[in-house]
């Protein structure tokens, strides 16, 4: 096995929750034997996963997923702390016998910082890694598909109360639990969506300007948090984005699923240029790209790519598609115009 550094950690998930197939064990197995360092690898990543925490066995992460999370909260004492804050961390991962590696974090913080409060704060946040796609159920039965890298989180102890309330970093798309009496509420940086129970995409990535919501299915409500507060209703099939440095935002009428295909492991390109593939592919394998020239980005790109499939595959289909070739060195990419023969 070759020492592929951004994938190895993807290598190590599979091999200790027992999720190769006989090739890839034989062919992982290989490469620990290969050299010390990488026994030593081996002793410190199953460490880190016997320590990690309780995981469920593929039949029960097979069962209902709220079901899974109440599981899991009724397992642990809240331990209370009037002085100070105290964070309890729990891991669930598995991978499922599909496309996609769903791999759930929760984080439960609990909060008395008033003596009269008679009921702690209690908090969820559920979290996508890197190169992997994160699905969970919430307590009133809505969906959620997470997008690699990002995070939701709400507060459990008013959660389907008077609102349903989720604060998103990232990207997420939800399929909310039908309920007229209790809105739905997804809150970013930017801007907050409010729905009563519909099926949309939410993108707010921390850093950027850029706020974006495309509704797939029944009707939202979109505010800015700016002084203005504006507020915009969309129709299914639209697609909102909203510039928060240049105060404009632009609607259009889009293909939901071709913008939203990410939450079945897939990217889609129609039309795209390769500054915007390399932006994707950077966020997917935490991993920097280098173009040769800036020209080099305004390359028009069409194509699919799998989150199952490692950075190398997606390399040679650039490769293949647009005659532009590849190195790797110091854990970054370089993409250079490939030379004529």
């Amino acid at each position: 096995m070759k020492d592929r550094q951004y994938n190895i950690e993807n290598q190590f998930a599979k091999f200790l929750s027992g999720n190769m197939t006989s090739e890839e064990s034989e062919e992982f197995n290989l490469w620990i034997e290969s050299s010390p360092e990488n026994q030593k690898l081996l002793r410190e990543n199953k460490k880190l996963w016997d320590v990690s925490g309780n995981y469920f066995s593929p039949e029960q992460i097979g069962k209902d997923k709220e079901s899974v999370l109440q599981k899991v909260q009724s397992k642990q004492t809240i331990q209370l702390n009037r002085a100070r804050r105290k964070l309890l961390f729990y891991k669930v991962a598995a991978i499922l016998a599909i496309p996609i590696t769903f791999a759930l974090s929760w984080y439960f913080i609990t909060s008395n910082s008033n003596k009269e409060t008679l009921a702690p704060e209690m908090f969820c946040e559920i979290a996508a890694p890197k190169g992997n796609v994160a699905k969970c159920i919430l307590p009133d039965g809505s969906e959620v598909w997470i997008n690699a890298g990002s995070t939701i989180s709400y507060n459990t102890s008013v959660f389907n109360q008077q609102i349903r309330e989720v604060q998103l970093s990232g990207e997420a798309y939800f399929e909310v639990a039908k309920n007229k009496e209790i809105p739905f509420q997804v809150s970013t940086s930017i801007a907050n969506i409010l729905v009563t129970g519909t099926s949309f995409n939410v993108k707010a990535h921390p850093g950027s300007n850029e706020f974006e919501t495309i509704l797939a299915e029944g009707g939202i409500e979109m505010e800015l948090k700016n002084k203005t507060h504006q507020k915009l209703l969309l129709q299914p099939g639209e697609r909102a984005v909203y510039n928060s440095a240049q105060l404009n935002i632009v609607v259009e009428k889009v293909d939901a699923d071709y913008f939203t295909s990410w939450r079945n492991g897939e990217l889609l390109f129609k039309d795209a240029t390769l500054n915007d593939l390399v932006n994707e592919l950077e966020r997917i394998y935490d991993i920097k790209f280098n173009l040769q020239n800036q020209e080099l980005g305004e390359f028009r790109f069409r194509g699919m790519f799998s989150y199952n499939n490692d950075l190398i595959e997606a390399l040679e289909k650039i490769k293949r598609t647009a005659q532009i070739d590849y190195y790797i060195e110091n854990k970054e990419v370089w993409l250079i115009k490939k030379s004529a023969n």
